[in-house]
């Protein structure tokens, strides 16, 4: 039997429209500004047509608390890498990087796949090499991805993405191949990791090779819920009618087909896959970019466990070529904007990135002319993620020949309303310490929202592991639940908001030198830092706060006295 956990279902998806306040009309419209340049990052995006676009990414690589900026195909082949001085300014880290130039590089994703607490970069090769920068610290990398046995030098690949697909700890890598293309007949690549530093490539034992597919892009996240990572894939030439997305459902690290069972099956040239959830039910929606047939809005509604296409009165079609597209609160009202990069049709000379508003209020807007982010150039990826730290999201945007795009969030509603942000620490250990899998589910004022710490999660780009939330008008967040992999949950309450938080499971509880057990020293520490019953801790004390209500009191105290006497908090009665 499949492990299952109870959401709350607050709407179907045909419920969209009525139900839930609507605060997203209320307020002033969106507004960026390019700053790259005058923040420091003066790179150039070279042509990049015959990979169909070259990766991306936002991502603490030096494990200081910020995001810096990776980017690739730039003269030459070169990599673009930034150091964030914490401020949202950033240093050129190119020199010593150890970064060589790559020919026809094509999709970033970032993880931890050796376990050794700092993020590598795994960056796949149209028809040339792969990389897998194992991270050294100090930006500089080492590419190990021959002896990893995922160089794969003579594949059309497309998007990767990582997850844990078996549970072990280990992250696994997923690769999309554009099968058919130059007579390559190949599938897709699943490489799983064997826990030693090298992978091997089990798509077709684990049933996700997806035979003659054109895959451009995929993504794990957890569609039904149940604990654990399933695969999605987005389909080129679909609108052919022949070939179609697909959705595969993982059953214990094996994978079965699930496409038609839940109406995944998108007839689309799919380029890009956005998840989040639109309507507050506890279940991921998915928007998937097109050709000019237009894009494709499809939501889970809980009572039939399947998608329906309710593109139709959504406003959100586009009808252009999009490739990247990604959900984020960019107003912090807590409903998700949809920001869509496009490229020109032959003979066209407007393809204007999409920003759509979003709203319980169908249709929704497209904002990205008036909000300064309506780039005209051809765009294939996009990233997103709270650079300067103010608590609203911003975006890095590729170009065609042209410079990347650093557009920094100056929305006035994105100030005036509340936020909440949650890094999230795993809990098998020291694997899989960025917890990847890994949902968290908030309710406040009567509002539910979820997230899922997820790698590779726009088309050949990689946002953020922090999970962002808007909270409109709320104060804090009532109601946290953690669920790990697996479907071990940690409940924890009232987390004030406008903070950025780190969630820990309960084996790291009262464990910050992270040896097993709770000792006199930590005991003590605690102690000192105590806050009360009802006061809430500052960021920082959270791996103190045993019973998980964001104060630091007595009842805190005796639990970790209980540590002390036995080695692993896991005997606690607060959690898995």
């Amino acid at each position: 039997m499949r492990k299952r956990v109870l959401y709350r279902c607050a709407l179907s998806a045909g419920a969209l429209l009525a139900g839930v306040d609507d605060a997203a009309r209320a307020g002033e419209p969106l507004s960026f500004s390019d700053e790259a340049l005058a923040r420091g990052i003066n790179f150039t995006i070279g042509f990049n047509y015959i990979q169909y676009g070259a990766g991306l990414a936002l991502s603490d690589l030096d494990s200081d608390g910020d995001l810096d900026v990776l980017v690739a195909n730039g003269p030459g082949g070169s990599f673009g890498i930034y150091e964030n001085d914490g401020t949202g300014h950033f240093i050129d880290r190119r020199a010593g990087s150890g970064m060589a130039s790559m020919s026809v590089a094509s999709g970033v994703a970032i993880a931890d796949y050796d376990n050794d607490g700092d993020l590598d970069i795994f960056v796949s090769g149209w028809y040339t090499s792969s990389r897998l920068y194992r991270n050294n610290g100090g930006f500089n990398f080492t590419d190990v991805a021959v002896q990893a046995g995922i160089a794969d030098p003579a594949c059309p690949n497309m998007s990767p993405c990582w997850g844990d697909v078996d549970q072990d700890g280990d992250l696994d890598l997923y690769i999309s191949v554009r099968t058919g293309t130059n007579a390559y007949t190949g599938g897709n690549l699943l490489y799983i990791n064997n826990g030693d530093g090298t992978f091997s490539d089990e798509a077709i034992a684990r049933g996700v090779d997806a035979g003659p597919d054109p895959t451009l892009v995929s993504t794990f996240f957890d569609f039904d819920r149940d604990g654990d990572d399933d695969l999605y894939l987005g389909t080129d030439k679909g609108s052919g009618g022949v070939w179609k997305n697909r959705m595969f459902r993982n059953d214990a690290g094996l994978f079965t087909e699930v496409t038609e069972a839940i109406n995944a099956q998108a007839y689309v040239d799919c380029m890009g896959i956005a998840v989040g959830d639109l309507n507050f039910d506890g279940f991921y929606d998915l928007y998937l970019t097109n050709t000019v047939p237009g894009n494709k809005l499809l939501m889970f509604n809980p009572a039939t466990h399947a998608y329906e296409d309710l593109t139709a009165g959504s406003g959100v079609g586009s009808y252009l070529i999009s490739w990247s597209a990604l959900f984020a609160d960019f107003d912090n009202d807590t409903q998700l904007d949809i920001y869509v990069c496009n490229t020109r049709a032959q003979g066209s000379s407007n393809a204007p990135n999409r920003l759509y508003r979003g709203s319980q209020t169908w249709p929704l807007v497209d904002e990205a002319a008036s909000a300064g982010v309506g780039e005209l150039s051809d765009v294939y990826c996009a990233a997103e993620g709270d650079v300067d730290g103010d608590g609203d999201i911003d975006l890095l945007v590729g170009d065609t020949n042209g410079r990347v795009h650093l557009y920094i969030n100056n929305s006035p509603d994105a100030a005036t309303n509340n936020w909440v942000r949650f890094n999230v620490v795993g809990n098998q250990g020291y694997k899989n310490m960025y917890a990847v899998g890994t949902c968290v589910d908030i309710t406040h004022d009567g509002k539910s929202q979820v997230r899922q710490v997820r790698s590779g999660t726009n088309y050949k780009s990689h946002s953020e592991y922090t999970l962002h939330f808007g909270l409109g008008s709320s104060e804090s967040v009532d109601e946290i639940d953690l669920i790990f992999p697996g479907s071990a949950v940690r409940h924890l309450s009232n987390a004030p908001a406008n903070q950025t938080w780190t969630l820990y499971p309960p084996s790291r509880l009262g464990d910050p030198n992270g040896n097993g057990r709770i000792d006199s020293f930590e005991l003590y520490t605690a102690l000192m830092s105590r806050t009360g019953a009802g006061n809430p801790i500052t960021p920082g004390l959270e791996i103190y706060d045993m019973d998980g209500d964001f104060d630091l009191d007595n009842d805190d105290i005796t639990l970790m006295e209980l540590g002390i006497r036995t080695p692993s908090v896991k005997n606690l009665g607060v959690g898995p």
